[in-house]
């Protein structure tokens, strides 16, 4: 059987602005209520492009082939979370072009 998953939803607000390299994307969000030590936080970026950066708290996150990071023992009570791209026309209007959402399971 797959385990339950809690999923949390990173919609809005997103704070858009240039880069360096192109655009980015930042965003405020707290720990997650509820998460006990037995569980696991995954951060789920679909569509993000090979060359996207992801960082969480300053900490460059590892990419992965299917668009997941764990960020277990990243999580702080405030976290801050940073998503570069190189395309500057990727700024859509501020909003951001990902589904973003973190993924509570047993870990």
């Amino acid at each position: 059987m797959p385990p339950d998953i809690h999923t949390i939803r990173l919609r809005h607000p997103w704070q858009c602005e240039p880069s360096e390299v192109g655009t980015r994307w930042l965003r405020s969000f707290n720990w997650p209520a509820g998460l006990t030590p037995r569980e696991l936080a995954r951060l789920v970026v679909e569509g993000l492009p090979a060359s996207a950066a992801v960082e969480l708290n300053g900490m460059r996150l590892a990419a992965t082939a299917d668009e997941q990071f764990d960020i277990t023992a990243l999580l702080g009570p405030t976290n801050r979370l940073a998503i570069e791209v190189s395309d500057p026309a990727a700024a859509n209007n501020g909003d951001c072009p990902f589904d973003v959402r973190l993924e509570i399971v047993e870990g």
